[in-house]
């Protein structure tokens, strides 16, 4: 019998238990993608596809998080406009949680799935304004797909809503 040159179990093959052994020990010591960047934090040496190694960048995530910006720093500073409202959509999903306005549609009553709609739209807020505001609970609502479309395109009136 042979030991596994990954997981030290007996084996009758000459060098891995099984498939996953040797994959696991080959791409450790062969990696496919070498670290060519540095993390901008520490200088790490990290892949190409990332800007902060594992640990700046989870602590980077929390900072941005848990930092009120306005809608001009989110667009112009930290992010591509396309992917800035983004932002103020996944902030608006996670508010609607904490408060769980998620259940159900307002209109209709449908839960299996329901988004979350801004009442007066990102688009009106002028770029001074904090994502915070954009945000409040008093702007959002669960609405579920069909109602929400309905909404955006003005067969729904807003003051069905509030």
């Amino acid at each position: 019998m042979n030991a596994c040159l990954h997981c030290n179990s007996e084996t009758k093959n000459a060098k891995f238990c099984s498939r996953s052994c040797a994959n696991s020990y080959n791409n450790k010591k062969f990696p496919k993608r070498k670290p060519e960047h540095q993390c901008l934090d520490c200088g790490k040496p990290i892949t190409r596809r990332r800007s902060r190694c594992k640990e700046h960048y989870a602590l980077w995530l929390e900072n941005t998080k848990a930092k009120d910006i306005t809608l001009k720093e989110a667009i112009y500073e930290n992010h591509h406009r396309s992917s800035a409202f983004s932002l103020v959509r996944g902030r608006a999903r996670q508010v609607a949680k904490n408060l769980k306005i998620d259940k159900e549609c307002k209109l209709c009553g449908y839960n299996r799935h329901v988004e979350i709609a801004h009442i007066n739209p990102i688009s009106s807020f002028s770029e001074s304004v904090l994502l915070s505001e954009i945000n409040s609970p008093d702007n959002l609502v669960g609405l579920c797909p069909n109602c929400h479309w309905e909404f955006d395109n003005g067969l729904v009136e807003r003051n069905n809503i509030s």
